[in-house]
């Protein structure tokens, strides 16, 4: 929604415990190990340092002087804060190249200490001390970001409109800052609309910063319009191409990269894959009060541009040439393609959908696939259905329970037992607002522009539910589509790896683990079959991977 309060970036983080961490001032020691890697400048007052969305920008260090920050152009310029001496500009995607997400200008004459983008990369991995301090605070910036509802882009759309959800969730799942208008719930909307020559017809519609109206969007779109897409990607040779950003492929980008080799990271949608849309994940090693699959993919993604790995977001490998006698062909969408010396399969799995008549009639506007505080809010203080019997769906109705009137959750066999961690069960039986419904399904949607009511068929007896929101988490379709005959796929679509790739291999050495039944290539997590489908599972296999990756590498170098 819009914001109207006056509240800055500094507001947001003054007082707070992390405000030191956000913004923290560095000593002439440090300055002294910057100096190893960039130079000092002098600015004048009102020299812009860099624009907002403006790709491979530099991070400053101010040494003597002011800056401000701010966001967005003319009567909606916003001013996020003044910073002096000992303050460093950027945050996670200054790393990387990407579009930087607000205006820098000098309000007095300054002395800066300035870094290029591939200095400061090895700055954060040579210096530890220092690199601490930097990726701490380039991580909490973001956030910081997030929290902030001025600038940013504004998306115009519908809460009936999948479109709408779909670019919700891109932004978000991005970390990308926006303020949201529904046309049917804020007066603006319509105002905004009418201003940038637009209708009811082109929502969802993208206004950026610099004015640039995006109409029906693809993510694609979006992406190139502020700076979150890669620009130096087509064409290019990689060691290493992974190919899918969930948990396991982010573990084996970061351990790839870090060991020296040139790593892409390719994915369609966001990082942290499945798990990304997680509320909060408990039985995850190190974290004993749960980390949210965003902000556990959040931290990978740090880590990988840290490393200097590219990931790539959204981008959709279409095809594989296998063929090739030095390096694998990729063909990705937009008429792109990329060549690397071996490639990771870690596209994963993704929910099946039921056989219901009007299911996608539906989706976004009653039926979704995910449980994020956005979908929450859809159904706040009402009644809605959970269909499936896994963790996911579990952790899905523990978060929406703290929302909902009522959880219902329903499941085909006997008991969630067969299917879903203790833990989650346990959580379940305790809630007062959740039920369990065994050998249930649902067997019909009914509605108009929104889901009204369901019938689900509970043991024989078909019941009518005035039900407006439905939540699918059911069983999983490897997402192997891309491969064609490039590697031996299992019965169930996934991907054969070691041992059971052995029937179709023919090299004359044994396949490394993980390996497929194609020489240099390896497949992890949910996409790999007989995997565990646990996220500290998919994240062993990513760096296991890259040990049988390196020996592959050997002897084909």
């Amino acid at each position: 929604m819009g914001n109207k309060s006056s509240t800055s970036l500094e507001d947001l983080v003054a007082g707070g415990s992390r405000h030191h961490q956000i913004f923290p001032r560095l000593n002439e020691k440090q300055f002294a190990v910057l100096e190893r890697y960039g130079e000092r400048r002098r600015l004048k007052a009102g020299d812009i340092l860099f624009s907002e969305g403006e790709r491979h920008v530099p991070m400053f260090t101010i040494v003597t002087g002011t800056i401000e920050a701010s966001r967005g152009l003319g009567a909606k310029h916003h001013v996020l804060g003044e910073h002096g001496p000992g303050v460093f500009t950027g945050e996670v995607g200054t790393l990387a190249g990407r579009g930087a997400v607000a205006t820098l200008r000098a309000t007095s004459d300054c002395e800066v200490i300035v870094i290029d983008e591939e200095s400061l990369r090895a700055l954060v991995v040579a210096e530890a001390a220092l690199s601490e301090i930097i990726m701490r605070a380039f991580i909490l910036r973001r956030v910081a970001f997030m929290q902030d509802l001025h600038g940013g882009l504004i998306v115009v759309g519908s809460s009936a409109s999948w479109n709408t959800l779909v670019v919700r969730h891109f932004l978000s799942r991005n970390a990308q800052p926006f303020a949201y208008f529904d046309i049917a719930e804020h007066e603006e909307a319509k105002a905004l609309l009418d201003r940038y020559d637009a209708t009811e017809a082109d929502i969802p519609v993208i206004i950026t910063q610099q004015g640039t109206v995006l109409k029906q969007p693809t993510n694609r779109a979006i992406a190139d319009a502020v700076g979150l897409s890669p620009d130096r990607l087509n064409g290019e040779h990689f060691d290493v191409v992974v190919v899918g950003a969930g948990p396991g492929g982010l573990a084996a980008a970061v351990y790839a990269a870090s060991e020296g080799l040139r790593v892409a990271v390719l994915d369609t949608k966001a990082p942290g894959g499945q798990a990304g849309t997680s509320s909060k994940i408990e039985n995850y090693f190190g974290f004993p009060t749960g980390i949210s699959g965003q902000a556990l993919a959040g931290r990978g993604l740090s880590q990988c541009r840290k490393f200097g790995a590219e990931v790539g977001v959204p981008i959709e490998v279409l095809g594989i040439d296998c063929e090739a006698e030095d390096s694998f062909h990729l063909r990705l969408n937009h008429d792109e393609h990329v060549f690397a010396k071996a490639i990771v399969v870690a596209t994963g799995a993704r929910y099946r959908k039921p056989m219901l008549p009007r299911l996608e009639e539906f989706e976004g506007s009653g039926v979704y696939y995910s449980a994020t505080y956005m979908e929450a809010a859809f159904c706040t203080s009402q009644e809605l259905v959970i269909v499936g019997g896994g963790n996911s769906a579990g952790q899905a109705a523990v978060f929406l329970s703290g929302f909902a009137r009522h959880v219902h959750i329903v499941i085909r066999g006997d008991a969630l037992s067969a299917s879903m961690s203790n833990y989650l069960i346990r959580r379940i039986d305790a809630a007062a607002n959740i039920s369990v419904h065994a050998r249930t399904q649902i067997v019909e949607l009914d509605g108009e522009a929104h889901l009204e009511s369901i019938r689900w068929d509970s043991q024989g007896s078909i019941e009518q539910k005035p039900i407006r929101h439905v939540f699918l988490f059911l069983g999983a379709q490897p997402s192997t589509g891309w491969l064609g005959d490039c590697v031996a796929l299992d019965k169930h679509g996934f991907v054969l790896t070691g041992p059971d790739a052995i029937p179709h291999w023919s090299s004359e050495r044994p396949p490394h683990y993980l390996e497929t039944s194609r020489p240099g290539i390896f497949a992890v997590g949910d996409v790999r079959s007989g995997s565990v489908k646990r996220v500290a599972a998919a994240v062993g296999e990513g760096a296991a991977a890259v040990q049988s990756l390196h020996q592959y590498l050997a002897l084909n170098r």
